[in-house]
């Protein structure tokens, strides 16, 4: 999960820390992913970790990621956070895409999501984790003006993870995902591409 960004384009607010749904955005997205995972351990019975990446405002983000502290808390226990920072978090997404994914457990699939997308909930990773079979990765596509447009969460394979932490820091994963076996499906959910970037983005509810 990334969260390390400035939030630029949100002027002087940090976005991760924005109210949302009785939680801030952070907390939120988090908790969505969480209860996939607490699904998919119970199901698999293995452990599954939900990785955040944070960087800017990095002790007020992690103060902010209690509720899933206590969410995992009330769990079976075999679901993990980690919080890592990436020092770097002004050198651009990619380079906490790296932070990340070299924390996650050699021979795991993993997902790639960003908290800045409160309407992704525990049933779109769900939906992806059922597609990925023997694909490199599965990538969420939403029709809007007549033109297919990428979404996250994004699911990978682990053979990803080292290819992704070969590339420079100037590198999208986007660019990585062209030279492999991409399960593209469509979705007519806004949801996949649903960001909060502007202040006119924002709403602090569902409702």
């Amino acid at each position: 999960m990334l969260a390390a960004g400035t939030s630029s384009r949100m002027g002087r607010t940090n976005k991760m820390l924005l109210p949302y749904n009785g939680e801030t955005l952070v907390a939120h997205c988090c908790l969505e992913a969480l209860r996939f995972l607490e699904r998919y351990s119970a199901e698999k019975n293995e452990s599954c970790t939900l990785i955040v990446v944070t960087g800017y405002r990095r002790r007020s983000v992690g103060k902010a990621l209690l509720p899933c502290k206590e969410f995992i808390g009330r769990t079976s226990g075999k679901l993990e956070m980690l919080i890592v920072e990436n020092r770097s978090y002004r050198s651009g997404q990619f380079r906490s895409t790296k932070v990340g994914v070299s924390q996650v457990s050699d021979g795991s699939p993993f997902f790639i999501s960003l908290a800045d997308m409160p309407y992704v909930t525990a049933s779109h990773y769900g939906e992806l984790a059922r597609l990925l079979g023997t694909h490199d990765a599965v990538r969420p596509f939403v029709e809007r003006n007549g033109e297919n447009v990428p979404g996250h969460p994004v699911l990978h394979t682990h053979a990803l993870k080292e290819r992704i932490l070969r590339c420079p820091d100037d590198w999208t994963v986007s660019r990585i995902l062209k030279q492999c076996d991409v399960l593209a499906p469509s979705f007519p959910d806004s949801s996949w591409i649903q960001d909060i970037d502007f202040p006119e983005d924002y709403r602090p509810s569902e409702s």
